[in-house]
């Protein structure tokens, strides 16, 4: 059994899988295997994933199904004692396996955290997802406030496979929907406070488009997932916080910007269902006044006092 199962999905990566594969051929950590599950592509990136030259690079073809279905296929086939997710248009620093592997066999861990680089136009922007300011071990409910995405995260495979850990396929906000949930099945999880991804933002993706998409509406499926998750857990508070911050700010930002406000009032009526009180959760409360600011007036539908606001500072909220 190999160490590390760097699972790579690829649709259409053609311009990005030089990159990204050799900076995991060359990893420093050699006893890894990295498996690239191609999606379907319509473009050469089959034809490329074929050329790379080396054993431990393992590809597998299937009919288009999209990121998370190409995941799954991915776990299933992995050996490794760790999984390791890399999309196929970002790279990763050359000691992140090694690393991320010798703290969570040394400490006996189920998830390793590490921070990331927010690439734009080949610009790093060094991003935190913890506010922890040094490496240890964090607490399970420090885990539910980490970045939800899957890449920066080192997984125990057997802890994924016990728990019959799937992405949700056929929409997008996935990682949002299931990546949280993994907090009743893990017992230990380290935080190390470098950055090894490489997460590039390009101009096809998806939540940089300016153009609207109905598929920004499947955040009401993720969070019916991760609702239905958690909900009798002792995470309730912290349930409510993720619902709060991705439905009522980040999701009715994301609405605001095309005017599609019956969205905004379905998710007004489903945190009004759900969780009331969400103005009197600890964690919401720390957040910035802008924030709740915001948080509140999508809340209560006021929309004419949001684009006042937004003449009078004459920009986008």
């Amino acid at each position: 059994m190999v160490k590390v199962s760097v699972i790579v999905p690829v649709y259409n990566s053609y311009n990005y899988l030089d990159k990204c594969i050799n900076s995991l051929m060359n990893q420093t950590l050699n006893d890894i295997e990295i498996v690239c599950v191609d999606d379907g592509s319509t473009d050469d990136s089959l034809k490329k994933l074929n050329s790379f030259k080396d054993d431990r690079v393992k590809v597998i073809h299937k009919e288009n199904g999209g990121q998370a279905s190409a995941r799954n296929v991915g776990i299933l086939k992995a050996t490794g004692d760790y999984i390791l997710f890399i999309d196929s248009d970002d790279y990763v620093e050359l000691d992140m396996c090694e690393k991320l592997y010798n703290y969570a066999s040394q400490k006996k861990c189920d998830i390793v955290i590490c921070d990331l680089y927010k690439t734009i136009n080949e610009n790093d922007e060094y991003i935190k997802v913890l506010n922890e300011k040094t490496s240890g071990l964090i607490t399970l409910r420090d885990y539910l406030f980490s970045d939800v995405g899957p890449c920066n995260k080192l997984y125990k495979t057997k802890m994924l496979k016990d728990s019959n850990f799937k992405f949700p396929e056929g929409i997008i906000y996935e990682d949002y929907a299931i990546i949280p949930s993994l907090v009743k099945y893990c017992h230990k999880v380290y935080y190390l406070n470098e950055a090894f991804l490489h997460y590039v933002q390009t101009d096809s993706s998806t939540m940089r488009s300016d153009v609207y998409k109905e598929k920004y509406e499947d955040i009401f499926k993720a969070s019916d997932i991760l609702y239905n998750s958690l909900i009798n857990t002792e995470y309730t508070e912290e349930l409510e916080f993720l619902l709060a911050t991705h439905l009522l700010y980040l999701g009715s930002l994301n609405f605001y910007r095309f005017d599609k406000f019956r969205q905004i009032d379905k998710i007004s009526n489903f945190m009004n269902e759900k969780f009331p009180r969400w103005k009197k959760n600890k964690y919401v409360k720390r957040m910035t006044f802008k924030e709740k600011v915001l948080m509140q007036l999508f809340y209560k539908k006021k929309y004419g006092v949001i684009k006042f606001i937004q003449r009078l500072k004459g920009r986008y909220v």
